[in-house]
């Protein structure tokens, strides 16, 4: 159930304020009068709701990962931690998320203001969905849970998932850092995913609900499908990384190279940031591999895509495009001059002999560089525009040459 979100530097601290302390306090304070309420009940059918919780803390900690979506993942334990709420009450299900939170996000590592928010914003939106129950008459706990269901429960059960999913989505957008949306845009950005995805655990609790009322031993064998999901996630996820992957070098290759340089033009044309591509070619390449034969040449490569990645900045996009032709991606980068300094230290770096065994190597790169959007306004022509500054560099012995400035200037 962890959430992702940023520091906040984000597009309204007043917001963000609101939701962050609305989330963790409002949130807090729930867990500690479920906690008090707990303290004082004697549980009747504890097996069952053992059962519960512990399938929700394995799910919770195995999410599935659906390739190019979430990367937080769709959380199986809302199936479980709502089945706890419909049949023992508000305060069992409220403690067993924060638990189950609290250890997902120990595993990740999270920083502790993420912590406490996850912890706190799930808390909240739980509660608020209690109060559907509450409203619905349908209030079970430790002392008297629910042991049958009717057809009835299909008109409120519904209702508490388009809740929880309403405030929970809220509060996300409340403190998202992306600052080039508007408001409105992020609350409906991947908007049909996420109810799906929610909607489609969710309507598992009532089915786990009846099980847990009726032969509890069985709900372990929800483990089976649930198992069986994600193993075809990751399956799906492997063949992912492989189409958007150079495999000798594990660098993105063109399709990503594409994928993120339209993303980012996108971002650029919303915000009136510039981005810059880097296209290179490696000179004297050929050269080493009828020399010294194709493992030499494929360990040179992967020594070459270390020393790009080492020298572009955070959130920059290092790409093999095939062969020995290499990009860079550069979401808001300044100016020309700019990607210049970049372009200039990935040539030294590359200019640096290679050892590789006994056998050392000098190869030099010509690179080619264009900015969106005074070189181009689509992914098309700014790439093509950058290649021809790339052949102009190999052709001239130049090694740098930029689209839009003189010669003189991109090499002062």
């Amino acid at each position: 159930m962890a959430t992702i979100v940023q520091r906040p530097s984000l597009r309204s601290r007043s917001v963000f304020s609101l939701c962050w302390h609305l989330s963790v306090w409002g949130g807090l304070g729930i867990i500690v009068a479920a906690a008090a309420t707990i303290s004082r009940t004697d549980v009747v059918q504890p097996q069952a709701l053992i059962a519960l919780v512990v399938l929700a803390i394995i799910t919770e900690l195995r999410p599935v990962v659906v390739a190019g979506k979430d990367a937080n993942g769709i959380v199986a334990s809302y199936a479980f931690v709502f089945a706890i709420m419909y049949v023992y009450g508000f305060p069992a299900a409220v403690l067993t998320l924060a638990l189950a939170t609290l250890l997902s996000e120990l595993y990740e590592r999270r920083t502790a203001w993420k912590v406490f928010f996850n912890i706190g914003q799930h808390s909240l939106c739980l509660g608020v969905t209690w109060i559907v129950m509450v409203i619905s008459r349908h209030t079970p706990s430790l002392q008297d849970p629910t042991v049958t269901f009717n057809a009835d429960d299909v008109l409120w059960m519904p209702t508490t998932w388009a809740v929880f999913f309403l405030v929970n989505h809220l509060l996300i957008v409340g403190v998202s850092a992306d600052t080039s949306m508007t408001f409105k845009e992020a609350l409906r950005e991947d908007l049909s995913y996420y109810i799906l995805t929610l909607f489609a655990v969710l309507s598992l609790a009532p089915i786990v609900a009846l099980v847990a009322v009726t032969v509890w031993p069985m709900l372990f064998l929800f483990l089976v499908p649930l198992w069986a999901v994600n193993k075809a996630a990751s399956i799906s996820q492997e063949l992912d990384y492989a189409s958007r992957h150079d495999m000798l070098t594990e660098l993105p290759n063109r399709t990503m190279m594409r994928d993120e340089l339209t993303e980012a033009i996108d971002l650029a044309s919303r915000t009136g940031a510039r981005v810059g591509v880097l296209l290179m070619d490696l000179n004297l390449f050929k050269e080493v591999n009828d020399t010294y034969g194709h493992a030499v040449g494929d360990r040179l490569l992967t020594m070459v895509a270390g020393r790009i990645k080492a020298q572009v900045r955070p959130g920059d996009l290092a790409a093999r495009l095939g062969g020995d032709e290499f990009a860079v991606v550069l979401p808001g980068v300044e100016d020309h001059i700019s990607a210049v300094r970049i372009a200039q230290r990935i040539r030294e770096s590359i200019s640096r002999p290679f050892t590789m065994d006994d056998v050392t190597v000098t190869i030099d790169v010509s690179i080619g560089i264009a900015l969106y959007p005074d070189d181009g306004t689509h992914i098309d022509p700014l790439i093509q525009a950058a290649d021809s500054a790339m052949y102009v560099a190999k052709r001239t012995g130049t090694r740098i040459e930029v689209v839009g400035i003189d010669r003189g200037e991109a090499h002062g």
